[in-house]
């Protein structure tokens, strides 16, 4: 399984001839990359309604009629864009594209003034693969805690109104990952090749992503 970061929690998936995209924000296109870039996908996952994760002006531009995948609040936003969403629910187990994928919800961070965000909900990919195999990640959304899984690889945000590079490595280790692709500190800024030392002191690989870089797990 190949994936390819972007700003700022947007990846793009690729297994076989088979590729996802999560969470392709407004945020992205302001570092030189273009919607058309991320259109053609099969299938297309937002874990919550913030503009760094759904892209308002661009999201229909981006998933045309492939299928995409939500909580049921980003698929009310969905609708209210004319984009049809299938809705997930908490640990709901599904396949899109040929990816199984179980559905996590988990609070978002807390924002700056100390509220709650909006109905956050991570995805776990190929859950049904054993742990310590290769190919399991997750991807959490602004969460920053474990909800009560175990996934060796994941898509750490280690920046945000409440997330500290302290308490991402804490979520990792609670994860049991053993390989950590730092994301979200592109608006909110931390140094992820400082996330990188921290972690790999406690045994945890850290693979450091510029934009559109890639690694296979």
């Amino acid at each position: 399984m190949t994936v390819k970061k972007y700003p700022q929690s947007h990846l793009v998936i690729t297994q076989g001839q088979t590729k996802i995209v999560i969470d392709p924000g407004n945020i992205t296109f302001s570092k030189g990359f273009k919607a058309e870039q991320f259109q053609g996908a099969d299938a297309y996952l937002i874990t919550h309604q913030h503009e760094d994760h759904l892209g308002l002006q661009t999201i229909k531009e981006i998933v045309g009629e492939k299928p995409v995948y939500g909580n049921a609040d980003v698929a009310e936003k969905l609708k209210n864009l004319g984009v049809d969403c299938t809705m997930v629910n908490d640990r709901q187990k599904f396949v899109a594209a040929g990816f199984e994928i179980e559905a996590v919800d988990l609070p978002h961070c807390k924002m700056g003034d100390g509220s709650g965000g909006p109905p956050n909900t991570g995805f776990l990919i190929n859950p049904s693969t054993s742990l310590r195999t290769g190919g399991v990640l997750f991807h959490p959304g602004d969460g920053d805690r474990n909800p009560g899984i175990l996934s060796e690889n994941v898509a750490l945000p280690i920046a945000g109104p409440s997330i500290t590079m302290e308490g991402a490595l804490k979520f990792a280790q609670d994860l049991k990952a053993e390989i950590v692709i730092p994301i979200h500190y592109d608006f909110f800024k931390n140094d992820p090749d400082e996330f990188a030392k921290m972690a790999q002191a406690e045994g945890i690989e850290v693979r450091v992503l510029a934009a559109g870089g890639e690694t296979i797990i």
